[in-house]
């Protein structure tokens, strides 16, 4: 996400009067500059009373300390945003660009959790981490928290016999196995039971639960109970059933919107500060794009449909995707504003652009306009 352009004005200058006069009384981000000193950066819910309070003083004894408070100020900018979204997403671009060497630790932003499936050898193993690497396995996320990632794992092996030991495998006829072989809930191929090809197989099982939220394995499951019960056989049709009841709850372990990162797409509906319109908040393989701000309102004799204006305006905006920003932490700011209690908008995820639910979207448009969406 590139540098929003800031409303700046001088508070020592004749037109500051006005200037405060035209502050939108709703929220925002403001930096405080004085001389060659980076900014204080700061967040309000409403932009004209905080800055009026910091530059008129509500006293008669206080002009004189103001003045000398004010002289120090070189100039102020702020930023008027109509959601949380847009206040994390300003907030990030303003701070990493005052502050590219300390903005992680201004911002407090927490990277957030993946699950992966590791091909650093023939024999892959599930990993969880923070981290995001450009060559490798796929990364499966973002997760809520690491906690939640590795009960996501750990219902994953209790379903798949991959190994859990972490060392590259050299196979040895002779290797002292571990605890989870003899339990049966590891193919072994450090002693050499399986072959690669065969461990392979089992991996690839795993991959494919991971990129269908178990979908592909309850389907077979399914068809094979229906098999064994239409053969009255009963015993293997409860088994079945068993094995089915935990690949349900491994599936619901984890939040519907986790995909792979490199096809992670989506579009935030939230407020705009336009009024009478919303704003559209692209992103495609976990970068953000710029924002799209629509208006709904009234319909006009010669306008267009608004699914077709969506469709139109996301099409240009996605037409040449923007890789340039960091990419672990543009997930870190989604994952702050989706998972959290405050989260003020709606997230809509697709595979493609053509299969984005657009008349859905354009009902939650509707419906965000109809509750005082405008800014």
């Amino acid at each position: 996400m590139q540098f929003p352009s800031p409303h700046s004005f001088v508070p020592n200058s004749d037109v500051c009067a006005h200037a405060l006069a035209d502050l939108p009384e709703s929220g925002g981000i403001y930096a405080l500059t004085a001389g060659d000193h980076p900014p204080h950066l700061s967040y309000s819910i409403n932009l004209k009373r905080r800055l009026t309070r910091l530059l008129v003083p509500s006293y008669n004894a206080a002009p004189k300390y103001f003045s000398k408070y004010t002289e120090k100020l070189s100039s102020i900018s702020y930023w008027p945003v109509a959601s949380r979204l847009e206040s994390a997403l300003v907030l990030y671009a303003v701070t990493s660009h005052y502050y590219p060497g300390d903005y992680l630790r201004r911002l407090r932003l927490r990277m957030p959790w993946f699950l992966s499936l590791t091909n650093a050898d023939a024999f892959p193993r599930l990993e969880v981490s923070n981290r995001l690497t450009r060559h490798g396995s796929s990364k499966f996320g973002p997760f809520p928290s690491r906690d939640l990632a590795q009960q996501h794992e750990e219902q994953l092996l209790s379903l798949h016999q991959l190994r859990r030991c972490t060392e590259t495998l050299a196979p040895d006829p002779e290797h002292p196995g571990c605890i989870y072989g003899e339990m049966n809930q590891c193919l072994r191929p450090c002693q050499c039971v399986v072959s690669a090809e065969e461990y392979a197989s089992e991996a690839a099982r795993v991959q494919e639960f991971l990129l269908t939220s178990g979908k592909s394995a309850l389907n077979t499951l399914v068809a094979a109970r229906e098999r064994a019960a239409a053969e009255l056989d009963f015993e293997q049709a409860a088994m079945l059933h068993k094995r089915i009841e935990k690949v349900q709850a491994a599936a619901a372990s984890r939040d519907k919107v986790i995909a792979p990162v490199d096809s992670f797409h989506g579009v935030a509906l939230t407020k705009s500060t336009q009024a009478d319109a919303v704003c559209l908040w692209p992103m495609l393989a976990g970068h953000w794009q710029a924002p799209v701000h629509l208006r709904v309102g009234a319909p006009q004799p010669d306008a267009k449909p608004l699914d077709a204006s969506v469709r139109e305006a996301l099409k240009c905006a996605t037409e040449s995707p923007d890789d340039s920003g960091n990419r672990l932490e543009h997930l870190a700011v989604w994952s702050r504003w989706y998972y959290s209690t405050w989260c003020d908008g709606q997230w809509f995820p697709f595979k493609t652009l053509e299969g984005l639910n657009y008349r859905r979207l354009v009902r939650a448009m509707g419906n965000l306009i109809k509750c005082g969406g405008n800014g």
